[in-house]
């Protein structure tokens, strides 16, 4: 701890060495556990995140609710080689699928407009939640390539998986910025008081 002899008013709000008190004018007051700061790097990371789990949540239902339709789930269906079961006809199977591909793409909607607002907000126990999304939405960057190259085995056209490409890329981008950010200074950003 400093000492008492220097002048109080150029403390205030001056850390203690050890990182447990803050000198409030008067006197040394401790700071509760758990306490962090934030550095430069901590609300443009919060916003970025909150940014591109809004616009992937956006952008992937419009695209999904216009394209992934009976029309176009059989023509990938087809283009694929996918094998019906005996007994089951061609339109169950392409409806079952346009139903459980709207179905995925509406909870995932759903989860990255709840973790754009919690990030927008910075609640701290969604920065894990956010990291493990984007590590997922990542993996895109890789299996988006297939689609690139055999676009007649995507339901949807081949502009829109380039933009899932770019998005996936910010997701990848995104995840190792938020690694380097947790390993420097801990979520979000955010520092222990006193240290730099």
């Amino acid at each position: 701890m400093r000492t008492l002899s220097q002048t109080p008013s150029t403390l205030v709000g001056q850390v203690s060495a050890d990182g447990q008190f803050r000198w409030d004018g008067a006197q040394w007051v401790p700071i509760p556990r758990g306490v962090r700061e934030p550095t430069s790097w901590t609300r443009p990371l919060q916003l970025a995140v909150a940014g591109v789990f809004v616009v992937q949540a956006v952008y992937s239902l419009i695209v999904s609710l216009i394209f992934i339709n009976p029309t176009n789930m059989r023509r990938a269906l087809e283009a694929q080689g996918t094998s019906i079961p005996q007994g089951t006809d061609i339109n169950t199977v392409v409806n079952i699928s346009v139903g459980f591909a709207l179905g995925v793409v509406i909870v995932i909607a759903i989860c990255g407009i709840v973790i754009g607002v919690g990030s927008y907000l910075g609640w701290r126990w969604m920065f894990w939640v956010a990291l493990v999304f984007l590590g997922l939405g990542a993996i895109g960057a890789v299996t988006n390539i297939s689609s690139i190259t055999r676009p007649e085995t995507s339901p949807i056209p081949l502009w829109a998986t380039g933009i899932s490409e770019i998005i996936s890329v910010a997701n990848l981008a995104l995840f190792v910025w938020m690694l380097i950010a947790v390993i420097r200074f801990g979520p979000w950003a955010l520092k222990k008081p006193g240290t730099t």
